[in-house]
């Protein structure tokens, strides 16, 4: 693997490489990584565009950063991304990708300038008692104890915190602290998750320490992000002449397996109910999302509960499969066997009663309907049975959401409990 230095070289641009208008590029998913595969090969490796072709199972391109209006559901988005300054391989992407909102300008410029003008942070971060302050202070309330277990945890080896859960490397102490209601209901985090995976965390975001408890080192689009990120990278990519194929589930890659080296030859999948695929040489190139967040959900409504779909889940499977060719290829079931370890539920709620809107103000100290940050991150019910959240982005979070009507997005952990108001 080799490392660049500082931002010497993520200026300069590369040069061609030889022979690259005679390769092809395949890429399964067009989530955000999909996405970004194609336009890092369009503009860094100069790949014609008609040479890339992206298979998607769905109708749409974007994956788990979706926001769409539902025909008498209405509008829906299953999450949201809290974005920061350090995100450099996206501010990278996003540099070169020009806005459909801002002549002249990227979507990177764009975002700038908005959360220049419009700086992110809340002024309300935890309620109790039906929307009274829980009075957080910005502070973590970590004890020593807990400081210990966390210094010992961002200095531990891999190894030693490996297959790990976070509460069997965490106490009491900890678990009663803000620190852990601010980082959980961030960062979705459960006691049971693995050690490792917080570690982690805690390393790529030291940076958030001081603005953990009120969300002023993070940043947000216009809009929701399929209106602001994906719509015009897709659209750009489509310019650029790159090749979209709907509709198509990607079941198997057949290998050439050697000892120091692995080889796909073949790609299997289901287009429109119809068995096909693609034969791969040496001047092809596959690119695949194995796995994903938002695999197998299920859309309920106000009447209607969401079903818990535990199978067949087309992207899982795909690298299960590939997983049984060869060891090296990982092990899905670690991150998917265990649904009830990983569910939660989201919901996005859509303002009527123009009451509301008043109790969202008396909570946020914002009006929700000026156009700018409103709650600037999740509001988390603190003394919810669910570890329940709700945010409200800036407003309209849809381009064609009415002006008198507020996007909510709600989300739970505990979702296996009882609710408080609901049974």
């Amino acid at each position: 693997m080799y490392y660049s230095k500082g931002n010497y070289e993520a200026f300069a641009r590369p040069l061609k490489p030889e022979g690259i208008e005679s390769k092809t590029a395949w890429i399964v998913g067009s989530g955000l990584a999909g996405l970004s595969t194609a336009a890092f090969l369009v503009r860094d490796a100069q790949m014609p565009g008609e040479n890339i072709t992206v298979l998607e199972e769905l109708k749409i391109p974007g994956g788990a950063l979706d926001g769409i209006k539902e025909p008498e559901k209405g509008f829906v988005i299953r999450g949201g991304r809290e974005m920061e300054s350090h995100f450099e391989c996206l501010w990278d992407l996003f540099r070169s990708v020009p806005s459909i909102e801002e002549k002249g300008a990227s979507v990177l410029d764009e975002f700038y300038w908005l959360n220049k003008r419009d700086p992110n942070f809340s002024l309300q971060r935890a309620t109790i008692k039906q929307g009274q302050d829980a009075e957080t202070g910005k502070m973590f309330t970590l004890t020593e104890k807990a400081q210990s277990e966390m210094t010992r945890l961002f200095l531990a080896t891999r190894a030693e915190v490996e297959n790990k859960r976070i509460d069997e490397v965490f106490g009491e102490d900890f678990f009663k602290s803000n620190f852990w209601l601010y980082w959980q209901t961030m960062f979705a985090f459960q006691t049971w998750h693995s050690a490792l995976e917080m570690k982690l965390y805690l390393h790529r975001f030291v940076n958030h320490i001081k603005g953990m408890p009120d969300f002023s080192t993070l940043k947000f689009t216009k809009y929701n992000q399929y209106e602001s990120l994906v719509l015009p990278l897709h659209k750009w990519l489509e310019d650029q002449g790159v090749v979209f194929q709907y509709g198509t589930e990607v079941q198997d890659v057949d290998f050439n397996i050697e000892e120091n080296k692995k080889t796909a030859t073949f790609i299997h999948w289901i287009r429109d109910g119809e068995n096909g695929g693609q034969s791969l040489g040496v001047n092809d190139l596959v690119f695949m999302t194995i796995g994903s967040l938002t695999e197998n959900s299920g859309l309920g409504d106000q009447h209607t509960p969401a079903k818990l779909h535990d199978g067949p889940a087309p992207a899982w499977d795909l690298w299960r499969r590939i997983a049984a060719k060869d060891p090296s290829f990982g092990r899905p079931e670690v991150f998917c066997d265990n649904i009830p370890a990983t569910k939660w539920m989201s919901a996005t709620v859509t303002t009527l009663d123009k009451r509301v809107p008043e109790y969202i103000q008396k909570i946020c100290k914002r009006d929700p309907f000026s156009g700018k940050v409103v709650t600037g991150g999740i509001v988390t019910v603190r003394d919810s049975s669910w570890i329940m959240s709700w945010t409200v982005n800036r407003q309209p979070h849809f381009k064609n959401q009415p002006k008198d009507q507020i996007v909510v997005w709600v989300y739970g952990l505990l979702v296996a409990k009882n609710g408080d108001y609901v049974k």
